[in-house]
């Protein structure tokens, strides 16, 4: 009987009640949010321009956008052109930093997508652009997942204990009924 115990008691651990993970009981971890000096992008083009917009994390208040505006047809940078933004019922116009290179200071954006017209006029050309910024918070946590190969090695020491238990326990009648 002590050797049913035994083998009882070795059977793999995770079949036990254990602590420090996360199994969907406790309240999920709040998700970690990007740093606000990488900001967050939206693309655009159209057969005329191609841009990129670099805005900062949402809540900080007062930042400047940051607006890349290259020609689509040889990617040169467009110079000395007038980019009017419109997004979450704010409208405004970008300066030129340098050639290809547009800023625009706007007011602290919800965390949330937000739809952006640009109206761009580079000379003779005139077109409208329009995107979409996703503010959201990236979440950094990975779901543990739990499978059965990550049991497998322990069931199948267990189930070897157990073949090997019943062997000792049938030797072990044998030989005491032999003995009477």
């Amino acid at each position: 009987m002590k050797f049913f115990w035994f083998i009882l008691f070795c059977l793999p651990l995770q079949l036990w009640a254990h602590g420090g993970e996360d199994h969907g009981d406790e309240e999920q971890k709040t998700a970690a949010v990007m740093p606000a000096s990488t900001g967050s992008r939206a693309y655009a083009s159209s057969e005329l321009f191609e841009l990129v917009l670099v805005a900062p994390a949402a809540g900080t208040d007062g930042q400047l956008i940051d607006i890349y505006l290259d020609y689509f047809a040889d990617n040169s940078q467009v110079e000395g052109a007038v980019i009017e933004l419109d997004l979450a019922g704010f409208s405004g116009k970008a300066t030129m930093v340098q050639p290809g290179f547009y800023q625009l200071k706007a007011p602290a954006l919800k965390a949330e997508r937000h739809s952006i017209t640009l109206t761009i006029e580079a000379g003779d050309n005139l077109d409208l652009l329009t995107t979409e910024l996703d503010l959201t918070p990236a979440s950094t946590e990975v779901p543990h997942d739990h499978s059965w190969t990550e049991y497998s090695s322990q069931l199948l020491l267990a189930l070897g204990v157990l073949v090997l238990a019943l062997l000792f326990w049938r030797l072990a009648s044998r030989r005491s009924q032999e003995a009477k």
